[in-house]
């Protein structure tokens, strides 16, 4: 299920990151982390919202093979604004 995932959002964000010269669509290789980090802080930076990247922690169900159930979250990376940040002391 994992693979089939990041395959299916793989594809989409190669084709996004791809039209935006950020990616080369012909390789087969996952998204960089560090290329995820970098949006993440783009975002930040242009919202003033702090980002947080996590993944899944999933655990496959013994009654039924292939399928997994969410038994958590672990925090990958976070991306703070770094632009136009409101500082209290002047």
């Amino acid at each position: 299920m994992g693979k089939k995932l990041t395959e299916e959002y793989h594809s989409k964000f190669s084709d996004l990151l791809g039209a935006l010269d950020l990616f080369e669509l012909s390789t087969e290789d996952p998204i960089p982390l560090e290329t995820w980090i970098g949006v993440a802080q783009a975002l930040a930076d242009a919202s003033g919202y702090r980002f947080v990247l996590q993944t899944t922690v999933l655990e496959s169900l013994a009654d039924s093979p292939g399928t997994y159930r969410t038994v958590g979250y672990r925090g990958v990376a976070s991306a703070k604004p770094s632009l136009f940040v409101k500082s209290d002391s002047l």
